[in-house]
């Protein structure tokens, strides 16, 4: 699992580096140098990588208003995190494949609440399709469904959480 190692400042704004310990199938560890912070311009076409729910207009308008995170190991970013402003809302989190279920999304979730805390906001929300699994992650980090909607492009319910930071 990842553990935080502290803040790094770059340009004023926090960076939190990571270090954690992976081991392959045959037993041998693998180290990894693992950074947070927040999406610059130039990260645009690795961010599209994994994001596919976002034109790239849009996602300029996002990451030029500090709404954007990438998560990286040795400059190469493997997961991504965007929220929209009314009450904090947390658009998108994903992690690449071969990182997940390592403790990346927790780590990169707990950096992001701590963040809107630091910006003062008690509450955050975010959202997920009644058939994704990504429902049992959120009710793990202790969010609580408060409410849900059908919406016409989708068939399933989308489900919508809340958790107080």
């Amino acid at each position: 699992n990842a553990k935080g190692l502290g803040c790094e400042k770059t340009s004023g704004d926090c960076k939190r580096i990571y270090k954690t310990k992976l081991f392959n199938c045959s037993g041998e560890e693998k180290s990894m140098n693992v950074s947070i912070r927040k999406a610059e311009l130039f990260d645009i076409n690795g961010f599209l990588k994994l994001d596919k729910h976002i034109a790239p207009e849009r996602l300029k308008t996002v990451i030029s208003a500090g709404r954007a995170f990438v998560l990286e190991n040795s400059g190469q970013i493997f997961g991504v995190l965007r929220y929209s402003l009314f009450l904090p809302f947390l658009d998108l989190i994903y992690i690449d494949p071969a990182f997940q279920r390592q403790g990346f999304g927790r780590t990169f979730m707990a950096f992001w609440e701590a963040q809107m805390k630091q910006e003062g906001f008690c509450h955050c929300l975010t959202s997920t399709q009644e058939d994704e699994t990504a429902k049992f992650f959120y009710e793990t980090l202790g969010y609580t469904k408060t409410g849900a909607f059908f919406p016409p492009e989708q068939e399933a319910l989308e489900l919508i959480y809340q958790k107080t930071l």
